[in-house]
């Protein structure tokens, strides 16, 4: 018997410091998609496949204190994901109040401290796993159904460069924030699909940060490159 989970790996730039709390490792924050609870680990290679391939984009908007754990609430940037999650539990003959969160820490912790700590957080989604917890908030990844991340930082010399995939306009913004979190009150979801239009759009974004509250950021280069498989190469001046 082994209590199993269908979740989803989670990324953020994370806290160097928390409150108070039994506080979980990096490597074990996680969004559970659906719970099984004790099995028998049965066979669930057939489970139903997501119709997307590119991880999902969001933001923490607050704190959530539970009955035994501190956590932060998700709040989505794209659609499709809840349906999914929909899709896996109705797969599953489940019944589940869906929560979209990521536990942090477990009680005793100081409520108060993580209250007035909280600050919005971007983060992604990546990859589909069957957990099995293994007690003390610790999990081990069975099998995975790999799912990309909308991007990945690369090396650049003297400046930022990304890889973004999917909706590149978007990502783009959340790439960025991942190093200026600020920048999630200034996020732009309009449908922007040409390249020079995004970099133009993202460049508009920039300047205004800029002049608002300051921006760590130059510009969005026009020298980055889209593969042919619709990655694009961003460059980022600082």
């Amino acid at each position: 018997m082994a209590r199993l989970f269908f979740g989803m790996e989670v990324f953020c730039p994370w806290p160097e410091e928390f409150p108070t709390g039994r506080i979980l490792l990096e490597r074990n924050r996680h969004l559970t998609l659906a719970f099984l609870g004790d099995s028998n680990m049965p066979d669930l290679h057939s489970f139903p496949k997501p119709p997307f391939s590119i991880g999902h984009a969001g933001f923490f908007d607050k704190p959530l204190i539970l009955a035994h754990v501190i956590a932060w609430h998700i709040h989505w940037l794209e659609d499709g994901l809840l349906d999914y999650q929909k899709q896996l539990i109705d797969w599953l003959k489940l019944k589940d109040r869906f929560l979209s969160h990521v536990t942090l820490a477990r009680k005793p912790a100081d409520e108060e401290g993580w209250k007035k700590a909280f600050s919005p957080l971007p983060l992604y989604v990546k990859n589909i796993n069957l957990y099995e917890s293994l007690g003390n908030s610790d999990y081990k990844i069975i099998w995975q159904h790999p799912i990309a991340a909308p991007f990945d930082e690369i090396e650049h010399t003297a400046d930022i460069a990304f890889i973004v995939r999917g909706n590149l306009f978007l990502h783009a913004q959340l790439a960025l924030a991942f190093h200026f979190p600020p920048m999630i009150r200034y996020f732009d979801f309009r449908e922007v699909t040409d390249l020079n239009d995004i970099v133009t759009a993202l460049n508009q974004i920039l300047s205004r940060v800029d002049s608002e509250i300051g921006c760590p950021f130059k510009a969005v280069s026009f020298h980055g490159t889209k593969t042919a498989s619709g990655e694009w190469e961003m460059i980022v001046d600082v």
